[in-house]
């Protein structure tokens, strides 16, 4: 298939773009500052009208959307990247024949928890169930994800090292955290199956746990010995979350403080079936490297 990755250099898409080139797709990067010959030039902080997308999609069978920020920041905004431009890049994708769309989500949109992260990517999953039954999509909702190379993965292993954790509320944050093998896996899947329906995908790991839990098996799996925990007060975490309001690149904010603390569990029977085994579990995560 010809398949058009958007937010190809970003995490989620780098590792997509290499597992469907692996599978035999032909895969083009859709990118802000193009390297490659088939590179695709496109800024999702901006191109929220559908011209501009039909154009691009000439002979491409699939779209795969994975572009996504945390928070807003100067000049991109939650509103355009989640949720304006998703939805012109669908009604464009159903213009021009496009066979399938493939739609990185979060888990959780579906809460009812009153953030802009979550509201404007629940948006674009309104926008897609609105396409026409013709063009299959599959729209995968994923916990935390965890790769090698990731920036949390990065961080949550430097964190597990240090001999004493700092947890904010005692790290009670009940996660469950998924492979990005197995997002690419089950992309893949889906894309060969050619029976595959329209579907919204919890995309979440075999076992459910929390932040302390989480920090202490990978450092059993780091080979190293139990830490001292510590609990950082919520007051103390809220003013920090306060602060972060004011820094657009911290990671940490009231809204990110919020959905912290909703959790971020599910049930992966569904991710089970596309992906044809159970997934992985955050256990072995590090071992298995």
């Amino acid at each position: 298939m010809k398949i058009l990755v958007c937010g190809a250099m970003g995490f989620v898409g780098s590792h997509l773009t290499l597992a469907l080139r692996k599978a035999g797709h032909t895969v083009k990067r859709g990118v802000r500052r193009p390297t490659e010959p088939d590179d695709v030039a496109m800024d999702f902080s901006s191109d929220t009208y559908k011209e501009v997308w039909l154009r691009r999609l000439e002979g491409v069978e699939v779209v795969i959307n994975a572009v996504g920020v945390l928070r807003d920041i100067p000049g991109k905004t939650m509103q355009h990247i989640h949720a304006e431009t998703p939805a012109a890049l669908f009604s464009a994708a159903s213009e021009a024949n496009v066979e399938r769309l493939i739609h990185i989500s979060a888990l959780g949109v579906d809460s009812g928890i009153a953030t802009s992260y979550f509201s404007t990517k629940m948006q674009a999953e309104r926008a897609l169930q609105c396409l026409p039954e013709k063009l299959r999509w599959l729209c995968l909702r994923p916990s935390v994800i965890y790769g090698e190379d990731g920036t949390s993965a990065r961080m949550f292993r430097f964190l597990a090292r240090l001999p004493v954790h700092a947890l904010p509320m005692g790290g009670q944050q009940r996660l469950q955290p998924v492979h990005i093998d197995d997002i690419c896996l089950a992309a893949t899947n889906w894309l060969a199956d050619p029976k595959a329906l329209s579907q919204v995908v919890a995309a979440a790991g075999a076992d459910a746990t929390d932040m302390r839990g989480m920090l202490d098996s990978y450092r059993e799996q780091l080979g190293s010995g139990s830490a001292l925990h510590i609990t950082v007060p919520s007051l103390l975490v809220k003013m920090a979350a306060l602060l972060g309001n004011q820094i657009p690149a911290s990671p940490l904010c009231s809204d990110t403080l919020t959905m912290l603390n909703a959790g971020n569990t599910a049930d992966s029977s569904g991710f089970s079936r596309l992906l044809g085994r159970k997934p992985r579990s955050y256990r072995e995560f590090i071992s298995q490297e």
